[in-house]
Protein backbone atom coordinates (compact mmCIF):
# COMPACT_ATOMS: atom_id res chain seq x y z
CA UNK A 1 0.00 0.00 0.00
CA UNK A 2 2.54 2.57 -1.06
CA UNK A 3 3.55 5.11 -3.65
CA UNK A 4 7.17 6.25 -3.76
CA UNK A 5 8.24 8.60 -6.56
CA UNK A 6 11.82 9.76 -7.04
CA UNK A 7 13.90 11.80 -9.46
CA UNK A 8 17.68 12.14 -9.65
CA UNK A 9 19.72 14.23 -12.08
CA UNK A 10 22.41 16.85 -12.55
CA UNK A 11 20.46 19.44 -10.54
CA UNK A 12 19.76 17.22 -7.52
CA UNK A 13 17.17 14.71 -6.36
CA UNK A 14 13.52 14.75 -5.27
CA UNK A 15 11.65 12.00 -3.44
CA UNK A 16 8.01 11.74 -2.45
CA UNK A 17 6.13 9.12 -0.45
CA UNK A 18 2.57 8.61 0.72
CA UNK A 19 1.69 7.64 4.31
CA UNK A 20 -0.85 4.83 3.99
CA UNK A 21 -0.51 1.42 5.62
CA UNK A 22 -3.27 -1.21 5.41
CA UNK A 23 -3.31 -4.47 7.36
CA UNK A 24 -5.59 -7.28 6.15
CA UNK A 25 -6.99 -10.10 8.29
CA UNK A 26 -9.11 -12.96 6.98
CA UNK A 27 -9.24 -15.77 4.45
CA UNK A 28 -6.06 -15.75 2.34
CA UNK A 29 -7.75 -16.27 -1.03
CA UNK A 30 -10.39 -13.62 -0.38
CA UNK A 31 -7.70 -11.27 0.86
CA UNK A 32 -5.69 -11.76 -2.33
CA UNK A 33 -8.79 -11.05 -4.42
CA UNK A 34 -9.47 -7.84 -2.49
CA UNK A 35 -5.86 -6.73 -2.85
CA UNK A 36 -5.94 -7.41 -6.59
CA UNK A 37 -9.05 -5.24 -6.98
CA UNK A 38 -7.27 -2.53 -5.00
CA UNK A 39 -4.04 -2.73 -6.97
CA UNK A 40 -5.65 -2.54 -10.42
CA UNK A 41 -7.71 0.54 -9.53
CA UNK A 42 -11.07 -1.25 -9.50
CA UNK A 43 -11.84 0.08 -6.00
CA UNK A 44 -12.17 3.86 -6.18
CA UNK A 45 -12.28 5.15 -2.60
CA UNK A 46 -12.08 4.23 1.11
CA UNK A 47 -15.84 3.80 1.42
CA UNK A 48 -15.91 1.27 -1.41
CA UNK A 49 -12.84 -0.50 0.04
CA UNK A 50 -14.52 -0.93 3.43
CA UNK A 51 -17.71 -2.14 1.75
CA UNK A 52 -15.85 -4.72 -0.34
CA UNK A 53 -13.86 -5.87 2.68
CA UNK A 54 -17.10 -6.45 4.58
CA UNK A 55 -18.51 -8.44 1.64
CA UNK A 56 -15.39 -10.65 1.61
CA UNK A 57 -15.32 -11.03 5.38
CA UNK A 58 -11.93 -9.27 5.57
CA UNK A 59 -11.03 -7.03 8.50
CA UNK A 60 -8.95 -3.93 7.67
CA UNK A 61 -6.81 -1.65 9.78
CA UNK A 62 -5.92 1.56 7.92
CA UNK A 63 -3.26 4.04 9.06
CA UNK A 64 -2.17 7.25 7.35
CA UNK A 65 0.86 8.14 9.47
CA UNK A 66 3.59 5.89 8.06
CA UNK A 67 6.72 7.90 7.16
CA UNK A 68 8.19 6.28 4.04
CA UNK A 69 10.78 8.87 2.96
CA UNK A 70 13.62 10.42 4.95
CA UNK A 71 16.99 12.13 4.64
CA UNK A 72 20.43 10.92 5.62
CA UNK A 73 22.47 14.06 6.22
CA UNK A 74 21.72 16.74 3.66
CA UNK A 75 22.69 14.86 0.49
CA UNK A 76 20.93 11.46 0.50
CA UNK A 77 17.19 10.75 0.19
CA UNK A 78 15.78 7.36 1.23
CA UNK A 79 12.40 5.82 0.40
CA UNK A 80 11.10 2.42 1.46
CA UNK A 81 8.16 0.13 0.75
CA UNK A 82 7.82 -3.00 2.84
CA UNK A 83 5.70 -6.02 3.61
CA UNK A 84 6.06 -7.47 7.11
CA UNK A 85 4.60 -10.87 7.94
CA UNK A 86 6.30 -14.16 8.77
CA UNK A 87 9.08 -12.77 6.58
CA UNK A 88 10.18 -9.18 6.04
CA UNK A 89 10.43 -7.85 2.48
CA UNK A 90 11.70 -4.34 1.80
CA UNK A 91 12.62 -2.32 -1.25
CA UNK A 92 14.66 0.80 -0.61
CA UNK A 93 15.76 3.57 -2.95
CA UNK A 94 18.69 5.87 -2.16
CA UNK A 95 18.94 9.06 -4.21
CA UNK A 96 21.52 11.79 -4.45
CA UNK A 97 22.48 14.28 -7.13
CA UNK A 98 23.20 12.25 -10.27
CA UNK A 99 22.96 8.80 -8.68
CA UNK A 100 20.45 6.18 -7.53
CA UNK A 101 20.79 2.86 -5.69
CA UNK A 102 17.84 0.44 -5.32
CA UNK A 103 18.07 -2.46 -2.88
CA UNK A 104 15.77 -5.44 -2.26
CA UNK A 105 16.07 -6.87 1.26
CA UNK A 106 14.53 -10.18 2.36
CA UNK A 107 14.75 -10.56 6.14
CA UNK A 108 18.49 -9.94 6.76
CA UNK A 109 19.70 -10.64 3.25
CA UNK A 110 20.26 -8.31 0.31
CA UNK A 111 18.61 -10.10 -2.61
CA UNK A 112 19.06 -7.53 -5.39
CA UNK A 113 20.89 -4.26 -5.84
CA UNK A 114 20.95 -1.82 -8.75
CA UNK A 115 23.08 1.30 -9.20
CA UNK A 116 22.18 3.97 -11.75
CA UNK A 117 23.93 7.21 -12.62
CA UNK A 118 23.04 10.29 -14.65
CA UNK A 119 19.35 11.09 -14.45
CA UNK A 120 16.13 9.13 -14.17
CA UNK A 121 12.94 8.50 -12.26
CA UNK A 122 11.95 5.75 -9.83
CA UNK A 123 8.39 4.69 -9.02
CA UNK A 124 7.41 2.08 -6.39
CA UNK A 125 3.72 1.21 -6.30
CA UNK A 126 0.97 -0.98 -7.70
CA UNK A 127 0.08 -1.15 -11.39
CA UNK A 128 -2.63 1.48 -11.17
CA UNK A 129 -0.57 4.22 -9.53
CA UNK A 130 2.56 3.41 -11.56
CA UNK A 131 0.54 3.88 -14.74
CA UNK A 132 -0.57 7.34 -13.58
CA UNK A 133 2.97 8.33 -12.64
CA UNK A 134 4.50 7.03 -15.87
CA UNK A 135 1.90 8.92 -17.93
CA UNK A 136 2.72 12.21 -16.18
CA UNK A 137 6.45 11.73 -16.67
CA UNK A 138 5.81 10.83 -20.31
CA UNK A 139 4.01 14.14 -20.78
CA UNK A 140 7.05 15.97 -19.42
CA UNK A 141 9.27 14.06 -21.87
CA UNK A 142 12.70 15.50 -22.61
CA UNK A 143 11.82 18.68 -20.66
CA UNK A 144 12.27 16.74 -17.40
CA UNK A 145 16.07 17.06 -17.46
CA UNK A 146 15.80 20.81 -17.99
CA UNK A 147 13.28 21.43 -15.21
CA UNK A 148 14.29 23.03 -11.93
CA UNK A 149 13.97 20.97 -8.75
CA UNK A 150 10.97 23.11 -7.80
CA UNK A 151 9.23 22.21 -11.08
CA UNK A 152 10.00 18.52 -10.61
CA UNK A 153 8.70 18.73 -7.07
CA UNK A 154 5.46 20.24 -8.40
CA UNK A 155 5.23 17.46 -10.99
CA UNK A 156 5.59 14.76 -8.34
CA UNK A 157 3.09 16.52 -6.10
CA UNK A 158 0.62 16.63 -9.00
CA UNK A 159 1.00 12.86 -9.47
CA UNK A 160 0.11 12.26 -5.82
CA UNK A 161 -2.98 14.44 -6.24
CA UNK A 162 -4.06 12.45 -9.31
CA UNK A 163 -3.67 9.09 -7.53
CA UNK A 164 -7.17 9.12 -6.11
CA UNK A 165 -7.16 5.53 -4.88
CA UNK A 166 -7.54 3.92 -1.43
CA UNK A 167 -4.11 2.31 -1.82
CA UNK A 168 -2.53 5.77 -1.40
CA UNK A 169 -3.08 8.29 1.42
CA UNK A 170 -4.31 11.80 0.75
CA UNK A 171 -1.28 13.16 2.59
CA UNK A 172 2.31 12.73 1.42
CA UNK A 173 5.88 13.83 2.13
CA UNK A 174 8.23 15.32 -0.47
CA UNK A 175 11.92 15.96 0.23
CA UNK A 176 14.79 17.09 -1.98
CA UNK A 177 18.51 17.80 -2.11
CA UNK A 178 20.75 19.80 -4.44
CA UNK A 179 23.91 18.14 -3.12
CA UNK A 180 25.86 15.12 -4.31
CA UNK A 181 26.95 12.34 -1.97
CA UNK A 182 30.40 11.23 -3.08
CA UNK A 183 30.30 7.97 -1.08
CA UNK A 184 26.71 6.79 -1.62
CA UNK A 185 27.72 3.09 -1.54
CA UNK A 186 29.22 3.57 1.92
CA UNK A 187 26.14 5.42 3.16
CA UNK A 188 23.85 2.65 1.86
CA UNK A 189 25.94 -0.06 3.55
CA UNK A 190 25.91 1.80 6.87
CA UNK A 191 22.15 2.34 6.66
CA UNK A 192 21.47 -1.33 5.88
CA UNK A 193 23.83 -2.46 8.66
CA UNK A 194 21.77 -0.32 11.05
CA UNK A 195 18.60 -2.06 9.78
CA UNK A 196 20.08 -5.52 10.33
CA UNK A 197 21.32 -4.53 13.79
CA UNK A 198 17.86 -3.20 14.67
CA UNK A 199 16.23 -6.45 13.49
CA UNK A 200 18.68 -8.50 15.57
CA UNK A 201 17.94 -6.38 18.65
CA UNK A 202 14.21 -6.76 18.00
CA UNK A 203 14.59 -10.53 17.59
CA UNK A 204 16.42 -10.79 20.94
CA UNK A 205 13.72 -8.69 22.60
CA UNK A 206 11.03 -10.97 21.21
CA UNK A 207 12.90 -14.03 22.48
CA UNK A 208 13.24 -12.42 25.93
CA UNK A 209 9.56 -11.47 25.89
CA UNK A 210 8.68 -15.07 25.06
CA UNK A 211 10.79 -16.30 27.98
CA UNK A 212 9.12 -13.86 30.38
CA UNK A 213 5.63 -14.85 29.21
CA UNK A 214 6.54 -18.54 29.67
CA UNK A 215 7.52 -17.78 33.27
CA UNK A 216 4.37 -15.73 33.89
CA UNK A 217 2.22 -18.58 32.58
CA UNK A 218 3.98 -21.04 34.93
CA UNK A 219 3.56 -19.07 38.17
CA UNK A 220 1.81 -21.33 40.66
CA UNK A 221 -1.64 -20.17 41.77
CA UNK A 222 -2.82 -23.31 43.58
CA UNK A 223 -1.33 -26.54 44.92
CA UNK A 224 1.11 -28.10 47.39
CA UNK A 225 4.59 -26.83 46.55
CA UNK A 226 6.95 -28.21 49.19
CA UNK A 227 7.77 -29.06 52.77
CA UNK A 228 9.69 -27.37 55.60
CA UNK A 229 13.05 -29.04 56.35
CA UNK A 230 15.66 -27.57 58.70
CA UNK A 231 13.70 -24.32 58.75
CA UNK A 232 13.71 -23.89 54.98
CA UNK A 233 11.14 -24.51 52.27
CA UNK A 234 12.26 -27.42 50.10
CA UNK A 235 10.25 -27.45 46.89
CA UNK A 236 8.83 -30.57 45.30
CA UNK A 237 10.57 -31.71 42.11
CA UNK A 238 7.98 -30.17 39.77
CA UNK A 239 8.53 -26.64 41.15
CA UNK A 240 11.30 -24.05 41.11
CA UNK A 241 11.78 -20.71 42.89
CA UNK A 242 13.06 -17.68 40.93
CA UNK A 243 14.47 -14.43 42.28
CA UNK A 244 12.65 -12.25 39.72
CA UNK A 245 10.56 -12.43 36.58
CA UNK A 246 13.04 -11.81 33.77
CA UNK A 247 14.47 -13.72 30.78
CA UNK A 248 17.25 -15.34 32.86
CA UNK A 249 16.35 -15.48 36.57
CA UNK A 250 18.32 -17.23 39.30
CA UNK A 251 16.64 -20.50 40.28
CA UNK A 252 16.47 -22.34 43.60
CA UNK A 253 15.09 -25.62 44.94
CA UNK A 254 15.46 -24.61 48.60
CA UNK A 255 14.66 -21.13 49.93
CA UNK A 256 14.36 -19.12 53.13
CA UNK A 257 10.83 -18.78 54.49
CA UNK A 258 9.18 -16.26 56.85
CA UNK A 259 6.31 -17.18 59.13
CA UNK A 260 5.29 -19.51 61.96
CA UNK A 261 6.49 -22.81 60.50
CA UNK A 262 8.09 -26.00 61.80
CA UNK A 263 9.81 -28.93 60.16
CA UNK A 264 7.38 -31.22 58.41
CA UNK A 265 4.85 -28.51 57.57
CA UNK A 266 3.51 -28.82 54.02
CA UNK A 267 3.30 -25.47 52.24
CA UNK A 268 0.47 -24.79 49.81
CA UNK A 269 -0.59 -21.95 47.55
CA UNK A 270 -4.30 -21.19 47.42
CA UNK A 271 -5.51 -18.51 45.03
CA UNK A 272 -2.03 -17.02 44.92
CA UNK A 273 -1.54 -16.93 48.73
CA UNK A 274 1.05 -19.13 50.47
CA UNK A 275 0.21 -20.84 53.76
CA UNK A 276 0.81 -23.91 55.95
CA UNK A 277 -1.50 -26.72 54.92
CA UNK A 278 -4.20 -27.44 57.51
CA UNK A 279 -3.21 -24.52 59.76
CA UNK A 280 -4.18 -21.56 57.55
CA UNK A 281 -0.98 -19.87 58.78
CA UNK A 282 0.39 -17.38 56.23
CA UNK A 283 3.91 -17.88 54.91
CA UNK A 284 6.11 -15.45 53.00
CA UNK A 285 9.12 -15.86 50.71
CA UNK A 286 11.18 -13.42 48.66
CA UNK A 287 10.78 -15.52 45.52
CA UNK A 288 8.25 -16.46 42.87
CA UNK A 289 7.25 -20.12 42.72
CA UNK A 290 6.82 -21.59 39.23
CA UNK A 291 6.31 -24.94 37.61
CA UNK A 292 9.56 -26.17 36.07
Amino acid sequence: MSLIIGYYGRNGAVLGGDKRNIMFRGDIEKRKKLEEMLYNGEIKDDEELLKKAEEFGIKLHIEDNRKKVRKIGDDVLVGEVKSIGIDSERRRVYLTKGKCIIVDVFNDEIRNKWTKTGSGVVVFGNRYVKKIAEEEFRKAGYRLTMMSLEEIRDLIENIFKKCNTPSVSKGYDIIYTTKECKNLEEVVKKDLDALFEYRETLRKKMIDFGKVMTIVNKIVKNGEIGVIKNGKLVLYDKYIAIDKICPNPKMFNEIEVKGDVEDGDVIVIENGEMKVKGKNTPVFVDYTICEK
